[in-house]
């Protein structure tokens, strides 16, 4: 039995080994075949995305699509050694379908294009094509398989806006929760410039407000608007990711620094280990230009923090460049109570409360007075000497900056005629028209300077003040005193300009220069202007040099002046954020150039524990400036394209009367929430790139993008 079953196995093994054989020819040939389907699908992806990149630059140099397909056509063919014509139909059209003769793959490649205004233009290139097998045939597979690839690339021309608002974060899209830019609040929301979310943006259905540009996110789908109550002058649309553009980190000033709580006091650059933390019994305080890393964060609740440079007695303005101020009409003698003063019909009105100077006296205004008003009432006063007709009035303006959130930081100035002798000997007796200047130094490349200008010195000047007269006797000559508690923030010194005409209208020329410290004081003698004259044509800072140009009126009522126009230096602004340098001479030229002096930026690190980095709460004030030199970057958190760790904190901006930021959030990491109330320029001036961003319009938000700090650059970009 045994050997009857013995002989009925043999052979069996021959049989198995066969099958085993076959099964492994199969294997080889899987992986043979897989390996030649791999590499032809990579080449074939390397083949379509090269046909997308080349169609969207053609586009971005033609804006011509058929030019843009036939090109990315031509790329494909030669990528994939197609030497046959192409047959394709739709060129110039939006998709297009192609063929190629002799091909024995059977190639058809198609390429779909989606306009999407400010979001750019996208090019999907896809290509299936066949491969033949070999060995897998012996499986029972076909004698070809399919093969096949897609690629997007995005042509975005330059945006014609700056851009306000850009949130990295893709929260509200693809499973992710929460939303990447959020409206919120009750009233109404003011942004200058382009919104990109790489998420979604929502509002809260009562959030309302105007968007002077684009408004682009990743989803919902648009149309619908995801912002119903707003107006959007631009184009709405669904666009592609926004890369963070990845700002390098500014170089950082290792001096340890503590905060100067005197108010009126000078803060300097450097690292900051405590949050100095201003609270509701806080004063004004004055930046130095530099880089400030705050290791603790910044906590401001009161006071007004600024890094601008301003004269004393700022002047009322009627106009850009015009001080409003006029002549009397009548006498007024000394000694007779007056309630009003005649003048020749005013250029500006003038509110009350405001003071007024007229023949070297200073009144104060008690009723508001009107453009074109021939008189201007006064409280009760007795002039101290006689004030003869045709005498100059001119008109401080209310409010001044540095007496912005209840400060009282801004400084006036006198003139006093004095005896001569043989230190100070006698001037020409007649009368004087004065104006002041506040100078300050800044460093370039050093820790400090005091002049002269030069390629590591750079001056600045702040427009000229209000406008005083003096008038001087036989043997005498004049004293300049300013108001010294608290100096006036910034200043280092004071430049001088007198009008030998006596006229308020001028022309001024440049004096005498006296420090911000000490007696406050100079003498104007003979000694000062020996030789001196009126000189157009001279350097700043030489005698007889022309003054600066005056400011320009406010932007708002209840605001103080603003900047100069931007002009070519020696006219415009000469000290603030209009105000630019050429380094390698040290000379003023026109903006935008490669650096603005007094310039700051905040830099606050990660890795901490800070929960909130920088917390404006809206109990105090702050007006301050970026510059060139720093990419226009105020608030600097590095974000996963810089140095770890990154900063993910939260960010709070309040907005305070004047409040301004003017320069750009960069905050790739972090969150921000902007609440309004800020009355000035706007709450942000310059843009916001952040994580996320929450905006609430409780007190009307301004959130301006300035064109010449940043645009959105024209890019191409393989998106898929």
């Amino acid at each position: 039995m045994n050997r009857t079953l013995r002989a009925s196995q043999r052979g069996q093994a021959i049989v198995l080994i066969a099958l085993m054989i076959v099964v492994m020819f199969g294997l080889v040939g899987l992986a043979i075949d897989s390996g030649r389907a791999y590499l032809d699908r990579r080449h074939l992806q390397a083949a379509v995305d090269a046909a997308a990149l080349a169609a969207a630059y053609n586009y971005m140099n033609t804006t011509d699509y058929a030019q843009a397909e036939q090109t990315a056509v031509d790329t494909y063919s030669a990528d994939e050694l197609l030497y046959g014509a192409a047959s394709c139909a739709g060129l110039g059209a939006m998709a297009v379908t192609c063929t190629f003769s002799g091909d024995s793959s059977n190639q058809l490649m198609t390429i779909n294009v989606t306009n999407q205004s400010i979001a750019g233009v996208s090019f999907t290139v896809t290509a299936v094509g066949t491969m033949p097998v070999a060995m897998m045939q012996v499986l029972g597979a076909g004698p070809n398989i399919r093969v096949g690839a897609t690629a997007t690339a995005v042509a975005r021309k330059s945006g014609t806006n700056g851009a306000a608002i850009q949130t990295l974060s893709p929260a509200g899209c693809g499973g992710n929760g929460g939303n990447s830019l959020t409206f919120t609040g009750t009233s109404t929301t003011m942004v200058t410039g382009d919104v990109w979310s790489n998420g979604s943006i929502t509002d809260n259905g009562v959030a309302s407000g105007t968007v002077n540009g684009n408004a682009i996110d990743i989803c919902p789908a648009m149309p619908p608007s995801p912002m119903p109550n707003f107006t959007v002058t631009g184009t709405q649309a669904n666009g592609w990711t926004m890369l963070d553009p990845g700002y390098p980190q500014p170089s950082l000033n290792p001096a340890s620094q503590s905060w100067a709580s005197t108010s009126g006091s000078v803060e300097q650059p450097g690292t900051y280990a405590s949050d100095p933390r201003l609270g509701g019994g806080a004063g004004c305080y004055f930046l130095s230009g530099g880089v400030y890393t705050w290791s603790a964060g910044f906590t401001q609740n009161g006071g007004f923090v600024s890094n601008e440079l301003r004269p004393p007695d700022e002047p009322k303005l009627s106009a850009a460049n015009q001080p409003n101020l006029t002549t009397t009409t009548a006498a007024l003698a000394a000694g007779t109570n007056i309630t009003g003063i005649p003048v020749a019909a005013l250029p500006g009105a003038i509110a009350q409360n405001s003071a007024v100077s007229v023949g070297g006296q200073t009144f104060s205004v008690s009723r508001n007075a009107a453009a074109g008003d021939t008189s201007i009432s006064v409280s009760r006063q007795a002039p101290a000497a006689n004030i003869p007709a045709g005498s100059w009035l001119t008109v401080r303006a209310l409010p001044q900056f540095w007496d912005s959130n209840g400060v009282n930081c801004a400084t006036t100035f006198a003139l006093t005629a004095t005896g001569s002798d043989a230190s100070n000997p006698p001037i020409s007796a007649q009368t004087w028209a004065v104006e002041l200047t506040a100078v300050r130094w800044s460093p370039y490349g050093v820790s400090s300077c005091g002049g002269p200008a030069s390629t590591t010195c750079f001056l600045r000047e702040s427009a000229p003040s209000m406008c005083k007269t003096v008038s001087v006797g036989s043997s005498q000559n004049f004293k300049v005193s300013v108001s010294s508690s608290p100096p006036d923030p910034g200043a280092q010194d004071f430049n001088v300009y007198l009008a030998p005409s006596g006229s308020c209208q001028g022309p001024f020329g440049y004096a005498a220069q006296f420090a911000n410290n000490g007696s406050y004081t100079t003498t104007i003698n003979g000694g000062t202007l020996n030789g001196w004259a009126l000189d157009p044509g001279a350097p700043r800072d030489n005698p007889g040099a022309p003054a600066p140009d005056f400011q320009s009126p406010p932007v708002a009522g209840g605001l103080p002046n603003a900047n100069p126009q931007l002009a070519v230096p020696p006219h415009g602004d000469l000290a603030n954020e209009g105000h630019c340098v050429d380094p390698t001479t040290g000379t003023g030229v026109a903006c935008p150039a490669p650096v603005t002096p007094g310039a700051v930026l905040w830099f606050i690190p990660g890795g901490g524990n800070i929960q909130t980095c920088l917390n404006l709460q809206g109990g105090g004030d702050i007006y301050i400036y970026s510059g060139h030199q720093y990419q226009r970057i105020l608030l600097y958190e590095p974000g996963p394209e810089q140095q770890p760790p990154a900063n993910t904190c939260s960010n709070n901006v309040a907005g305070s009367g004047i409040t301004s930021l003017i320069g750009i959030f960069y905050v790739p990491a972090a969150n921000v929430t902007i609440v309004g109330n800020s009355s000035y320029l706007a709450t942000i001036a310059g843009g916001v790139i952040a994580w996320t961003a929450s905006v609430k319009g409780n007190g009307g938000v301004s959130i301006l993008a300035d064109p010449t700090l940043r645009t959105w650059p024209p890019s191409v970009t393989l998106t898929q």
